[in-house]
């Protein structure tokens, strides 16, 4: 197995990052709830891009922490692709639980799929842009619990960003969520890194980009 190690600096941010997305998240919510029409629509977006955009930045912030004896190399279609699953998917599964002045079960059931599949997808479509050879082997439990935590992150969220979207010490309220669904979601991309297993030898594949630039090998 190749040693890797971490850079607790790179995994504090990656935790500031997520914290700051799911506060903005949680406050948008609440300005699609006192707005009506287009600009309800365009805080929607608004803040599911936020949230989207976010979730990814850590999911990558986390990747670089990952430390390798070797050089990391992304796959960059692959890398935009994980960015539009998490931006589309947030608004998505947005519009389901923050319009409206009741948040029905079905709706909170359908949102909370759109967005732990979202999450999930975005995660393990990021780790299969890491060109590395050999491949990476996956420990199936860890994955699994992975998912798993994925909707439970993400229906929590959801459930949240309703419930939170007006009312008193908001600010109090909401920060104290966000630190809630910060651990969580970064638990989720924690956990799925845990559950990737990278053997020896390790080689990078000479194209792609590089984590000591955005540029072609």
């Amino acid at each position: 197995m190749l040693l890797v190690t971490w850079d607790s600096v790179l995994i504090a941010v990656s935790l500031i990052v997520v914290f700051i997305a799911a506060f903005t998240a949680l406050d948008t919510a609440g300005r699609v709830a006192v707005s009506r029409g287009l600009l309800a629509k365009l805080w929607l977006v608004g803040g599911g891009t936020a949230m989207g955009i976010g979730v990814w930045a850590m999911h990558f912030i986390g990747m670089l922490a990952m430390m390798m004896p070797m050089s990391m190399r992304y796959d960059i279609p692959l890398t935009s692709l994980s960015l539009l699953v998490a931006i589309v998917t947030s608004i998505m599964a947005f519009a389901q639980a923050v319009q409206g002045s009741h948040l029905t079960r079905r709706r909170l059931v359908r949102g909370t799929l759109i967005l732990g599949s979202g999450v999930v997808a975005m995660h393990y479509i990021g780790m299969n842009a890491l060109l590395i050879e050999p491949a990476i082997g996956w420990n199936r439990s860890l994955v699994a619990l992975s998912v798993f935590i994925a909707y439970a992150a993400s229906g929590a969220a959801l459930w949240l960003a309703f419930h939170l979207r007006q009312g008193e010490n908001l600010l109090l309220m909401r920060a104290c969520a966000a630190l809630v669904m910060g651990i969580a979601i970064a638990g989720m991309h924690y956990t799925g890194m845990a559950a990737a297993q990278f053997t020896m030898p390790g080689s990078m594949q000479h194209h792609g980009v590089s984590r000591m630039g955005w540029r072609y090998g």
